[in-house]
């Protein structure tokens, strides 16, 4: 079963982004934060890394960093509720310099999230 790792600090989003993503067919595996996401990532086998730009500690930023300096060949989908009033129009596009190959401003539907989530694992 394809493994997604969820990096969000938000409980509720979090919660409502496993369940879809399980109802998709995905095995979900969450952190709250950055450090704990590059803890679970080099402890195991991980298809894609579903992580939000705005938490506490590590953000998404520096863990997208982090992980394309552990493994370069790592799928990323950025997400962002905007942070500053900004609805991600400045964040969301540096994510995916940074090495996000797919990003989703918050909210979004479930049928974005799928299809992100499929772009990304069917892409070489």
């Amino acid at each position: 079963m394809t493994k997604i790792l969820l990096v969000d600090d938000d409980d509720s989003c979090a919660e409502m982004l496993t369940k879809a993503l399980a109802a998709f067919g995905y095995e979900v595996e969450r952190a709250h934060n950055g450090q704990e996401a590059l803890r679970l990532y080099t402890a195991q086998t991980v298809d894609l890394v579903l992580t939000d730009l705005f938490m506490p500690g590590m953000d998404g930023m520096e863990l997208i960093m982090e992980l394309e300096k552990l493994d370069p060949s790592v799928r990323i989908i950025a997400m962002s509720g905007g942070g500053l009033g900004d609805s991600g129009a400045v964040f969301l596009p540096t994510a995916e310099r940074l090495g996000a190959v797919k990003t989703l401003a918050k909210p979004f539907p479930l049928e974005s999230l799928r299809a992100a989530v499929r772009e990304c694992l069917d892409t070489p």
